[in-house]
C-alpha cells in the first residue's frame, strides 16, 4: 500500500501504558442521559452502552485504545476513545504519546482483524492481549510511522465528506 513497509509489533510494544477498566458493572453506577460514557463489551456505538454518573475514581483517561478481552460476540474488537469515560473490568486500555483520532482509527481497524481467534472457550486475557501482533506501517527508522497512519485516515476521512457531499447534490 503505497509503498509503505509494514512490519510486526506486539501491543505491549505499541502501547507502553496498558491498564484495565475500572468498572465491575452497572449495578453500582447511576445511569444518566447526559453522563459520561460507559463502555463495555460491545462493538456499536465505538464501544458505549449507555451514560452514567461521572465517579471520579472509575473515570478514565481518553486518548487511548480500549480493547475488548471479553463479551459476547464483541470480544476482540478495540474502539478508539478520544473523551474521558468509565470502562469495565473486560476492558485493557492502551495509552501511547502518538495516539489521536486519526492513528486510533487506524490501528483499531488493524487490530480487529485479529478477533477471530477469540471465543468463549479461548478468551482474550491481558496476557493474550500484550502479545498480540499487528502489522503496522514503519518509517525509515523501523518506528510505526505515524505521520503515515493519521494522513491516510485523514485521506479516507476526506473522501467519505466529499463523497457525502455529492450524494446531496453538492460542490465543494
Amino acid at each position: 500500500m503505497g509503498g509503505v513497509i509494514w512490519k510486526h509489533f506486539l501491543i505491549r510494544d505499541l502501547f507502553p501504558i496498558l491498564v484495565p477498566g475500572k468498572s465491575k458493572g452497572l449495578n453500582h453506577i447511576e445511569k444518566v442521559e447526559n453522563g459520561i460514557s460507559y463502555l463495555g463489551a460491545t462493538n456499536q456505538n465505538n464501544g458505549v452502552l449507555c451514560f452514567v454518573t461521572a465517579n471520579k475514581d472509575l473515570v478514565q483517561k481518553g486518548n487511548c485504545i480500549a480493547f475488548i478481552r471479553n463479551g459476547e460476540g464483541s470480544m476482540g474488537y478495540s474502539v478508539y476513545k478520544a473523551e474521558d469515560f468509565i470502562a469495565t473490568s473486560d476492558m485493557t486500555l492502551g495509552y501511547n504519546e502518538n495516539l489521536n483520532k486519526y492513528i486510533g482509527t487506524f490501528i483499531t481497524t488493524v487490530a480487529d482483524r485479529i478477533r477471530g481467534k477469540y471465543n468463549f472457550g479461548y478468551k482474550r486475557s491481558a496476557t493474550r492481549l500484550a502479545k498480540e501482533v499487528l502489522t503496522l506501517p514503519v518509517d525509515e527508522n523501523g518506528n510505526p510511522y505515524w505521520e503515515y497512519m493519521e494522513n491516510y485516515m485523514r485521506r479516507i476521512e476526506n473522501e467519505q465528506i466529499f463523497n457525502y457531499f455529492k450524494t446531496l447534490g453538492l460542490t465543494l
